[in-house]
Formats: structure tokens, sequence, C-alpha cells
């Protein structure tokens, strides 16, 4: 796609598609595209970015639109105040997990869930044929306050006498605040400028909230990326948890208090082979879409599921919110290990998973896969030896120029072989194309 990437619109701030020109053009798309809009709501995470972003928006809409200022906000919280407001819209200004020079816009519909893919392509369409208007249109703009009070019961989880949060200098820290109650509480990455979001802290630096948590004598580490919609947790031995040991603790939680809808989970195809292995054990059914939380959503939809998630965080139990939401996440996890009376020490160890390697490689350009010079004949051997007992998984990223691979054998050792011989092969790729 030309402007939408697999989670919203996003890149470096001041250049295509997150240029000045893109934002005024999408409103102005999203307009055309519903006909008759009344009301949007704008969230933002603390990036400097966003106020400008919020201005080229605003610009973009005719005058008798109105709008909504939801300020800093984490997105779950904004797809949640859509329906709140009565809204037609809401725009989340976020680049989620990138860095601080990167923004962008998430949509989210009437029902605070993100768009279709079908309708990112008519607003694509929509967009490439309207040339922008930067005039001051005099909209009523009015602020709204979003409570994001979750933990309603003020229980204290007495079981984690400390626990580390790292916020990732994001819109999470005034609801983080609001929600976690431990006996002790030590705080990191909850000082956000605007310019340090992400900034080697959160979800996506696990390895600050490992070593703070061991550094610290903490039982628990929990981590957010920049919009408040992912989850990343640590033992307190500074291992850090697989998101599918999360998934799956939760999921045995939800069937035994009887709120599991069709004893099913939906995760994604790269979750690891052990987390479906261990829940059927327990009656609980697998069933798997493509990369992405929306994905994983719409999936949900059309069975009829009320939980799922991914592996990298994003965790959805849409009988309490219609997207992804960290701070819900953790809480409900929280409640699982409460109820499933698990201990500190055995969280890690609870749900055996396959050994597997994972890497991220910076690419020039996104090369279809298949036109990758014996990556595809390298892939099938591989899969041959494997018989079935692991897999091979190889994506793009949807919003940055890397290239992901995940592997997964029955042993360490075959998956490290397996890992390094495709590396090889990409990074040769990667030098001649």
């Amino acid at each position: 796609m030309k402007y939408f990437g697999t989670d919203g619109m996003r890149g470096a701030f001041g250049r295509f598609p997150a240029d000045e020109f893109c934002f005024n053009i999408l409103a102005q798309a999203l307009e055309r595209f519903h006909g008759r809009l009344a009301q949007v709501i704008i969230g933002r995470d603390p990036r400097l970015s966003g106020e400008a972003i919020k201005n080229f928006l605003i610009a973009g809409f005719s005058a008798g639109v109105e709008i909504v200022d939801a300020g800093v906000v984490i997105s779950p919280l904004l797809s949640r105040a859509v329906s709140a407001t009565e809204s037609d819209f809401g725009l989340m200004i976020t680049a989620s997990h990138n860095p601080a020079a990167d923004n962008g816009v998430k949509i989210f519909d009437r029902a605070g869930a993100k768009l279709s893919r079908g309708a990112e392509l008519q607003i694509e369409l929509l967009m490439d044929g309207i040339a922008a208007s930067i005039e001051n249109r005099g909209h009523k703009i009015t602020t709204y306050r979003v409570a994001g009070d979750y933990a309603a019961d003020g229980k204290i989880f007495k079981n984690f006498s400390k626990v580390v949060i790292d916020c990732a200098h994001g819109a999470a820290v005034e609801f983080a605040r609001k929600n976690y109650r431990f006996p002790a509480i030590d705080w990191i990455g909850d000082a956000p400028d605007g310019g340090n979001i992400n900034g080697r802290c959160g979800s996506e630096y696990p390895e600050l909230l490992a070593r703070e948590v061991c550094e610290r004598r903490a039982d628990l580490g929990i981590a957010h990326d920049g919009d408040g919609d992912r989850l990343l947790l640590c033992d307190g031995s500074g291992n850090v948890l697989p998101g599918e040991i999360i998934l799956g603790i939760i999921a045995i939680y939800l069937q035994n208090i009887n709120t599991l809808a069709r004893q099913k989970i939906v995760t994604t195809l790269a979750s690891n082979g052990g987390l479906a292995l261990a829940l059927r054990e327990r009656g609980i059914g697998v069933c798997y879409a493509d990369v992405g939380d929306r994905n994983v959503a719409e999936k949900m939809g059309d069975l009829g599921c009320n939980f799922g998630g991914e592996r990298s965080g994003h965790v959805i139990f849409s009988d309490r919110a219609p997207t992804s939401d960290g701070i819900q996440s953790a809480l409900l996890f929280l409640e699982a290990v409460d109820y499933l009376r698990i201990s500190p020490a055995e969280i890690a160890g609870f749900m055996p998973l396959f050994p597997e390697k994972s890497c991220d490689i910076i690419v020039k350009e996104k090369i279809p896969l298949e036109q990758l010079p014996g990556l595809s004949d390298s892939v099938a051997a591989w899969e041959r030896r494997l018989g079935g007992e692991g897999k091979i998984f190889i994506r793009y990223s949807g919003t940055e120029n890397k290239l992901r691979l995940l592997v997964e054998a029955k042993s360490s050792p075959l998956a490290e072989k397996i890992m390094k011989d495709l590396k090889n092969n990409i990074e040769s790729c990667n030098k001649i194309i």
C-alpha cells in the first residue's frame, strides 16, 4: 500500500508518508469516505511532532466537523473514547514503538476498532485525488479528559512484593500510575519530554527492564511501548517472558472462570507451537491469523472468539476493550496469576515452548521474498529436515525497512544452525539487490 502500513500511517516525521501533505489529505479523504462526518476525536502520545500533526489533520477537515481534543492519551483509551464521545472516527497520533523522530496516525472507527484493510484501500484511492488545503477554517474544538481508571476495586497484588514498571517515556505514564497497585513500585521510563519516547526503554528494549529488575531485587517487571497498547513482562530472575506465556496463562484463567468464548483463542502464525500444544491439552483450541493485532481482532470477530493476541505484546480481550491495551492486559495477567496460584518463580516455566531463534535484518528495500536468490530453496530444504517439528517464518515489517526472521526447531542448536544459514543467505541477497 502507498500510505498505510501494518498499523496506520507512520514514518520519519516530515517525510512521506508522515508529512504535512499526507496528514492533510488523509483528513479530507476520511471526510469523503464517511460521507457525513460530524465529529472526530484526536489524541496523541508525547512526541514533539504530535501537536503539529494534529494541526495538519484539523486543517484538512471542513469547518463543520467538530474536533474533540483528548490530549496525551494511550491508544486503547482513545479507541474507547470514540464511542463515549459519539465521534465518527478516532485519530491517534503516534508511531507506537518506533523512535521519537517517527510519527503517524492510527485510525479507529465509530466502534473503536481499527479500520479494515479494505477501508484503508478505499481511503488511499481518495487521497490520491485530493490536493492539500491548509487554511484555518475556524473549527469548533473541545477538550475531552480520558479518565482511564481500570482498577476500580483498588486491589493490591501482594504476591509481588516489588515491581519495576517501564513506561517508555510515553503516553502510558499517567495511566500506569493510576492503575498499578503493589506493595512497592520502582518507576523507570516515566519522564516523557517529547524527545525520549522509546529511547532505549520500554517494550522494545527488554534488556533495560531485565537489568533493573535484577538490580532492584524485584519480583516482576512490566513494560509498555510509546502509545501503551503493548505489554512486556519479565520475572524476578530477569527472564523476559515470551508473549505466548502471557497469552497461555490468561487463556487458562478465562477458561477456569467460564468466560473464554468458544473455548478458543486467536494468535498469529508467528506464535511458538508450544502454546497450541499446551492449550490443546487443556481443551483450548488455537486459531491463527496473519501478523498484526488488527488481523487477530478481525479473526476473533469472524470466529466468535473473545480472546487473542500476538507474541509481540498485543493482547485483546474483547469483553473489556475492542483493541489491545497494555495496562489492561497486565492487570488481567495479574488476576490470572493470582487466581491460578502461580508463584513469581513459576511463571517463566509454566508453559514449555519449543526452542527458537529470531532476528531483524535491515534491508534497503522490501523485495518480494520469492525474488531473493536461493532463499525459497534454502527454506524448503530446512523445512524438509524439520519434518513438521518446527517452522520457519519470514516476513517484512509493516512499519520499518526490516525483514523479520523466526526459526523454531526441536533443539536449540538446530534452530541456531538454521538461523545462521538463512541469515547469511538474506544478507548476501541484500548486498546484491
